[in-house]
């Protein structure tokens, strides 16, 4: 259910919401930087653009979310003290993006990879500002996440306050060849973030050593999710 924008503001202001955010893999977000914003997976493939595929691609059009742009109202990397699941590049944006009628925004009660074609649209989002008011403390920050819907167009980089790249000191190796993922990161960055670009100076790095990125790399991804998430 569509929320009013005006309201939804006003409720974010009152839970001391001060960012929200959008975590992607470096592939994506290269998409993003040379079109001048976020887009939603939809978007960008009507576009004929690159993305990197995720597991829930083919039930996400199933479910109609395929066209939604997908935010969090905090950062679970560090909310949870590990890696984002989305990608190693994070976008903080300014709250205020809510209050823009032009955004048709809903908010989940549960992520859509928990919903299946038969759930409701009452328990898949909240209904109206009361109910999230309501039941807002009762459903954990990850499950509450705010959908931009029907996305056709860059959600404009003057939204976004910094964009956060996460080093975990990895490195991949194909072969003989060793890959610093974070070094090759930055200089895929700098070869598109000219000092024209509307995101020069709101890159800043996040050096991992204080949660469990780095263990949960090494011991839980694969080669070649480091590569899709990083190369």
């Amino acid at each position: 259910m569509r929320l009013n924008n005006t309201e939804l503001f006003d409720f974010f202001t009152e839970k001391e919401i001060l960012a929200l955010y959008h975590a992607n893999t470096v592939g994506t977000s290269i998409t993003y930087f040379e079109n001048g914003g976020l887009l939603s997976r939809g978007a960008v493939e009507k576009s004929n653009l690159y993305q990197t595929s995720q597991s829930s691609d083919q039930i996400d059009k199933v479910l109609g979310v395929w066209d939604d742009v997908f935010l969090d109202t905090t950062d679970l990397h560090s909310y949870f003290r590990r890696e984002n699941h989305y990608g190693p590049i994070l976008y903080e944006l300014d709250p205020e993006l809510v209050k823009d009628e032009s955004f048709e925004i809903w908010i989940t009660k549960n992520n859509p990879i928990y919903w299946n074609p038969n759930t409701s649209m009452q328990d898949r989002y909240f209904q109206n500002i009361d109910e999230l008011r309501e039941k807002w403390d009762l459903i954990e920050r990850q499950r509450k996440m705010i959908t931009i819907r029907n996305n056709t167009t860059p959600i404009l980089f003057n939204y976004v306050r910094r964009v956060i790249v996460d080093d975990p000191k990895l490195i991949y190796t194909e072969g003989d060849h060793k890959i610093h993922v974070f070094n090759n990161v930055q200089n895929n960055i700098n070869k598109i973030v000219s000092d024209e670009h509307s995101l020069k100076g709101k890159f800043i790095t996040r050096e991992c050593g204080f949660c469990w990125c780095i263990s949960n790399y090494l011991q839980q991804r694969s080669p070649n999710e480091i590569k899709r998430l990083f190369l």
